[in-house]
């Protein structure tokens, strides 16, 4: 128990109110006089200090373009030459299979069970893609002779 003298009328004061053990400070009112005094809580306990390390992580992301970027590999930035070999194979390979897809796709037709239809499709597939590869590289080409590049 903790006595305290009024600072106006000096009586000692043995009651304190009940406060929360975190307030620093305790309001006082004395008995005899009746006046309003600030004493330091003796309750008081301060609450721990917790020294916590959080590791953080930044990271810094930039997208850039590769087809923007001169140099780099991709379809459109492929040199010349790689496009001139492209049309002349695509164009080769495609007219020459052209007649073996013909064959096929009659074949089929006459005896469904002896080649299917699969391999038909398949093959013809495989000639436009030579064909559109082909194409596509004459039309790169064709741009660039416009650019002046």
């Amino acid at each position: 128990m903790q006595q305290n003298k009024c600072p106006n009328c000096g009586a000692t004061i043995f009651s304190i109110p009940p406060v929360a053990k975190d307030q620093l400070k305790v309001n006082v009112d004395c008995e005899y006089c009746g006046s309003q005094f600030t004493i330091s809580n003796p309750a008081y306990r301060p609450e721990p200090v917790v020294n916590t390390t959080i590791n953080t992580f930044t990271a810094t992301y930039t997208h850039t373009n590769a087809a923007t970027q001169s140099g780099n590999s991709g379809w459109k930035n492929a040199p010349d030459w790689q496009h001139k070999v492209t049309r002349f194979l695509g164009y080769f390979v495609g007219w020459l299979l052209l007649p073996l897809v013909i064959g096929c796709w009659i074949g089929s037709f006459r005896d469904p069970a002896g080649l299917p239809y699969l391999v038909s499709i398949m093959l013809t597939g495989f000639v436009f893609f030579f064909i559109l590869l082909a194409r596509a590289s004459s039309r790169e080409l064709r741009k660039r002779k416009n650019e002046g590049r």
